[in-house]
């Protein structure tokens, strides 16, 4: 296959959540479809702030370890792929949200920074080393979900079937 020639593959997920006990803890079935067929179980719960056992991570931090974690993926994968020898690497993320609610009224959450610092050792030249960030930010498909604005669809299933919600 030439190099110049373009290459694609597609990522398909499925993630089904259910509702356990009468607190806030969800099981999840997690089922990646393309590339390959794989599935994982997992959990959530709200820790006591919300009103939750705090017996799961909290859905917060599948997001931040499934972003730190990509990031750091697609920097070993790239560092491959470029030929840029690299060791150590380590990345560590910060994530600020805020909400807000007037009264009793549901809150509204709103994301306010995402940070991350990235460490290798390597004795790539300072612009190997930019040219591989940029590949693995490229890369990332958590990230490519923060960057690029996609709408998010939501239906309900009722008696008459599904409805927009």
């Amino acid at each position: 296959m030439p190099d110049d020639q373009i290459r694609t593959f597609q990522s398909v997920f499925d993630c089904e959540a259910r509702a356990v006990g009468d607190r806030f803890r969800s099981d999840m079935t997690v089922t990646l479809h393309k590339p390959e067929y794989l599935q994982w179980e997992l959990s959530a719960d709200e820790y006591g702030f919300q009103g939750g056992d705090g017996s799961a991570p909290v859905p917060m931090a599948y997001f931040m370890a499934g972003l730190t974690s990509c990031l750091l993926t697609q920097l070993r994968v790239f560092a491959r792929r470029l030929r840029i020898d690299i060791s150590d690497a380590k990345v560590s993320c910060h994530a600020e949200w805020e909400a807000s609610a007037r009264g009793r009224d549901p809150y509204v959450a709103m994301p306010k920074s995402v940070h991350m610092d990235i460490e290798f050792d390597s004795a790539a030249p300072l612009a190997d080393r930019q040219r591989l960030i940029d590949a693995a930010k490229g890369g990332c498909f958590i990230e490519a979900i923060l960057r690029e604005p996609m709408n998010i669809t939501h239906r309900l299933k009722t008696e008459a079937g599904w409805v927009d919600a």
